[in-house]
């Protein structure tokens, strides 16, 4: 089972040193050109997919598109909080 990860550049980062395959999107167009993507290319085990808040706020719909897929792996939004930084519980 492979995790990927659509995120911002910061979250890419850190992801990308833990060997999370990861997709750094600043636009509605990267987030859609990578959802579409990752539908495309579903026969790659993929289990999860992590989406940083502010990626899915550029494209909810798109976001959701995926996540209501049957048989499609669990996505889940990165928690921020309001001033952008990440949340440790």
């Amino acid at each position: 089972m492979k995790l990927v990860l659509l995120g911002d550049a910061d979250a890419a980062r850190g992801f990308r040193l833990a060997g999370v395959e990861t997709t750094v999107c600043r636009t509605r167009d990267d987030v859609e050109r990578a959802a579409a993507r990752l539908l495309e290319d579903g026969d790659r085990e993929i289990g999860v997919v992590l989406v940083s808040r502010s990626v899915y706020q550029l494209a909810p719909t798109a976001m959701d598109a995926l996540q209501d897929r049957p048989r499609w792996p669990i996505l889940v939004v990165l928690p921020e909080q309001e001033n952008g930084e990440r949340r440790v519980t």
